[in-house]
């Protein structure tokens, strides 16, 4: 387990992104890579099937990017698909 030391003036940005698929993980690990400032990122499926724990970390995040066709409930979020403005989480990234 690693843990941030952050300090003035850094801020690390944290983000959910619920019901990605592997090659979107991917990309947002390579846009994360390329980035030029840091970001903690949570995935979570509905698969994963704990809700406590989501709802742990809403509470934390900046930002929870959601797939356009997911199920799983949220109230405060961005959503990403072919039919939004962000087509992949990982765009998110290249704000």
């Amino acid at each position: 387990m690693h843990s941030n030391f952050i300090t003035p003036p850094d801020l690390v940005e944290s983000i959910l992104i619920i019901d990605a698929d592997q090659a979107q993980i991917e990309s947002c690990a390579l846009a994360c890579r390329d980035a030029e400032v840091p970001y903690n990122v949570y995935f979570y499926t509905m698969a994963m099937d704990d809700l406590p724990w989501l709802d742990k970390v809403v509470d934390r995040v900046d930002v929870v990017l959601v797939n356009e066709e997911s199920d799983v409930p949220m109230l405060n979020y961005l959503k990403f698909g072919e039919n939004q403005i962000l087509k992949s989480p990982a765009d998110y990234f290249a704000k």
